[in-house]
């Protein structure tokens, strides 16, 4: 069994976040459902060309489903002597390894989310590759052997660090 160095788990859990999702979502939901209800209890047509009963009810469980899984997804970071593990559930089911023989260099840095990638999530810049961040604007930036760039956010910025310098001066001494 592998000793883990470092393990973080992040959600987006800030409270603007949330509240524009909900925003976005809630009434569309509602409104919805009040015309499903509307056509199949009442036999009342809401609007002048109505949708039908189950394009409004895929339309309600896709958007559950889109909901749920925005306030589910989860970014998980681990590593150990093997490199750094990472899953991003719900969009990377099985977990990921970046090999600490893939990696060439790697730094802690600031980066701007919105101007550098677009903003949160799992994002791709041409500048500086790969992206898996959820908040903040502090992330672990690697420079891989093949030329690409990943950076993992984090909250823990002294804990992976330290994780890092210990596994790579492990992969030195070998």
């Amino acid at each position: 069994m592998k000793k883990v160095l470092f393990s973080e788990k992040q959600q987006f859990r800030q409270w603007w976040n949330i509240l524009l999702i909900l925003v976005a979502t809630v009434p569309a939901m509602v409104f919805s459902g009040y015309a499903l209800y509307q056509q199949t209890v009442n036999g009342i047509q809401v609007g002048d060309e109505p949708a039908p009963n189950a394009v409004l009810a895929i339309f309600i469980v896709v958007m559950m489903a889109l909901l749920w899984s925005y306030l589910a997804m989860k970014l998980e970071v681990w590593i150990d002597q093997e490199g750094i593990h990472y899953r991003f559930w719900p969009l990377i089911f099985k977990e990921r390894l970046i090999s600490i023989y893939e990696i060439q260099r790697y730094e802690i840095r600031q980066y701007r989310p919105i101007v550098d990638y677009g903003g949160w999530g799992m994002k791709k810049s041409f500048k500086w590759g790969r992206a898996y961040n959820i908040s903040g604007n502090i992330g672990l930036q690697l420079y891989l052997n093949n030329n690409k760039k990943v950076l993992f956010g984090t909250q823990r910025q002294q804990a992976i660090l330290h994780a890092m310098d210990t596994v790579m001066a492990e992969k030195q001494r070998k």
